[in-house]
């Protein structure tokens, strides 16, 4: 029995092209975007990460190293695109839909972030801590 690891792999027959030009707003936004004011914000001393895990995996590998979340999302993103794409082959809406769907949240999360830095390094309180204070506060 033979088996060829080309077809089997995630990314055979995908168009990496098409996908990075569907994901272009979530490079800029989500990706660049926040990790540029993330970045500029601790450096500067005018912000702290606000993620615990991100937090904690800078503080013992140094800033730059959220570089690597920020790639092993892309790789996470793709692995979602060959998903999408290959289990609704057939049902062209379906696959846009979803495909859309995702991308088009991420971008405008990746807004609401670059938003949501920018207020934290003018001095403001982050929108972000007031929604889930208020969240956690209805809980208790």
């Amino acid at each position: 029995m033979t088996h060829n690891v080309e077809k089997s792999s995630l990314v055979y027959g995908l168009d990496i092209y098409g996908f990075l030009k569907d994901i272009r707003f979530v490079l800029l936004f989500y990706v660049i975007g926040d990790l540029l004011t993330t970045i500029y914000a601790i450096e500067t001393g005018l912000a702290q990460e606000g993620n615990p895990v991100v937090s904690a995996f800078a503080s013992m590998n140094g800033l730059y190293s959220i570089v690597l979340f920020k790639v092993f999302f892309i790789i996470a993103l793709l692995g979602s695109y060959a998903y999408i794409i290959r289990s609704s082959a057939g049902k062209e809406q379906d696959q846009t839909f979803a495909w859309n769907a995702l991308r088009h949240t991420l971008a405008i999360m990746g807004m609401l972030i670059i938003f949501n830095n920018l207020l934290v390094m003018g001095g403001y309180i982050s929108p972000v801590y007031l929604l889930l204070s208020y969240a956690t506060s209805l809980l208790v």
